[in-house]
């Protein structure tokens, strides 16, 4: 399978999950609740693959426990709370933009924390898929652009691609002695166990109280939004690196807007359609053309 298909599929399993995510909490579904059930249902379906592994390598999960719990805390907890708890309190199209720069943090993150540079083709690429992803954040008008307002929402969204760019970039010292699900099952029960204590204080939601709509939803987001999504991500990034897999976040909008279009009915403009074109024509340049420039040289 190439490469850069496992960056491909979390955007595409992330994407839906931010739509359900959206619908959900506007539904009364508080987020401690969904986020801790999400979490929960992934490691309960992990576990029967993982065990063996989480025993073989429990001697190596006892040296790194520092590292994985530092993962567990950034990439399971905070990210995905974050990102629910500001779904409930800003606009969708403040979150999405606030989303866009991510590659921007990623790519600064790196610099900061493991001395990467980039090429001067990954900066020009960068800067046409953020370009493409403003514009169809904002519809194609500058008057919306200008007048986003920072919202308490809007900070934890900005704390959540933090969270996540720092894990992105920290995810190439994970223990290389680790198998990938042993990796991720532990992290993901470090995670989930930060998000307990949370859910029994903060939690609002009854169980009771779920729907069938609701649970289908919370396991969607334990089987491809949290397992095939995280797994295929670390694996891409460890084959194409942070700097790359921070490209294909600029995609979030583009499917974001494609998955709108089938479940909800929502319609494409022409500020749609130049955004798309803007982001792949970036993603091309600062990997396709970046990647032939490195092999000619």
């Amino acid at each position: 399978m190439p490469a850069f298909i496992y960056l491909l599929l979390p955007i595409i399993f992330w994407s839906g999950n931010y739509i359900l995510g959206r619908l959900t909490v506007s539904n009364g579904i508080d987020p401690y609740t969904i986020s801790f059930l999400r979490w929960s249902l992934a490691c309960l379906i992990l576990l029967p693959f993982a065990y063996k592994k989480l025993w073989q390598e429990r001697k190596i999960i006892a040296t790194n426990w520092p590292l994985l719990t530092l993962f567990g805390w950034l990439g399971i907890c905070n990210y995905n709370l974050f990102l629910y708890i500001g779904l409930t309190s800003t606009t969708v199209t403040n979150a999405v933009l606030l989303n866009s720069i991510m590659p921007v943090m990623i790519l600064i993150t790196a610099r900061f924390l493991l001395g990467n540079k980039t090429s001067w083709l990954q900066n020009l690429g960068i800067f046409i898929s953020t370009v493409g992803a403003i514009t169809i954040v904002s519809r194609g008008s500058l008057d919306t652009l200008l007048h986003l307002t920072i919202s308490q929402g809007d900070l934890w969204i900005i704390a959540a691609a933090v969270s996540w760019a720092i894990y992105s970039v920290l995810i190439v010292k994970r223990p290389k002695e680790m198998s990938l699900i042993g990796f991720f099952t532990s992290t993901a029960i470090i995670g989930m166990l930060f998000q307990m204590p949370l859910f029994f204080l903060f939690g609002e939601t009854q169980l009771t109280d779920l729907t069938n709509g609701n649970l289908g939803t919370i396991l969607y987001m334990a089987l491809f939004a949290s397992i095939g999504a995280f797994l295929c991500w670390n694996t891409g990034i460890q084959k194409l690196g942070a700097a790359t897999a921070g490209q294909f976040i600029h995609l979030l909008p583009v499917f974001s807007i494609g998955l709108s279009v089938i479940f909800l009915g929502e319609s494409l403009f022409r500020f749609h359609y130049v955004g798309i074109v803007l982001i792949f024509s970036g993603i091309f340049v600062a990997t396709i053309l970046h990647n032939k420039r490195q092999q000619t040289a």
